[in-house]
């Protein structure tokens, strides 16, 4: 059984069930991981949704990662705040978190990011999630190293993704929406997994990526479900 969509611990228990939506946590986790390799004693601000549920984990996390962590959760981009040096007086760097995936606050995270990075060299920027603005502003979020996570994206330079694009357009005369990219992304993981006898679960530990989709499935415990744990890093660089 597969579910393109549901993710809860209720369904960890079936040991015939394969979940391919990733978990916030997955996602929270990496960026816990990444905010560790590159804290230097800034201060961290973590800009969070209505629910606060990924913040406050982050949070906790982060606390435990890295010694003597200064974290602070706000309820907007605009409260992020430049650190002041103590000997010099001017200006720090800080790191800042985006965990909400609304895109209009992505779109005031991206725009304060900009603004601060202009101010002083050093910010580092995450995010658990990818936003449209974070594709229109590359060059200028690159200055604040911007770190996304995504998925369900097409690479549309790839050949393999040219090839798929073409072929529906040319059956439907439109691109594919949301839910048919993951039907043919779950259907083609399935069947690539599959050997001759018809099993599949004899090679889930394959890493494979699909039109939009990273599969890369682990148990959820012993004797359970396969949950994805697989999704993109993207970095801009200065």
């Amino acid at each position: 059984v597969v579910a393109p969509f549901a993710n809860s611990p209720e369904l960890y228990n079936y040991s015939n069930l394969i979940i391919v939506e990733t978990n916030d946590q997955t996602y929270s986790d990496k960026i816990v991981e990444e905010v560790k390799t590159v804290y230097s004693d800034q201060k961290i601000f973590i800009v969070a949704d209505a629910k606060k549920e990924n913040a406050n984990y982050i949070k906790a996390n982060l606390e435990k990662a890295v010694k003597n962590a200064n974290v602070t959760i706000v309820n907007s981009a605009s409260e992020v705040q430049l650190d002041q040096n103590m000997m010099t007086g001017q200006s720090a760097p800080v790191i800042a978190i985006l965990a909400s995936d609304n895109d209009n606050v992505g779109e005031a995270f991206s725009s304060r990011m900009i603004a601060l990075s202009k101010e002083v060299q050093g910010m580092k920027a995450f995010s658990l999630y990818s936003v449209p603005s974070f594709e229109k502003k590359v060059d200028e979020l690159s200055q604040a190293s911007l770190v996304y996570l995504m998925d369900r994206k097409i690479n549309t330079d790839g050949s393999f993704e040219k090839e798929i694009l073409a072929a529906y357009r040319a059956k439907y005369c439109k691109i594919p929406g949301k839910y048919a990219v993951i039907g043919f992304d779950v259907m083609n993981d399935m069947l690539a997994r599959e050997n001759k006898k018809g099993e599949i679960f004899k090679q889930m530990n394959k890493v494979q990526t699909q039109l939009a989709t990273k599969f890369e499935f682990v148990k959820s415990k012993s004797n359970g479900a396969y949950v994805n744990t697989g999704f993109r890093v993207i970095r801009l660089v200065p």
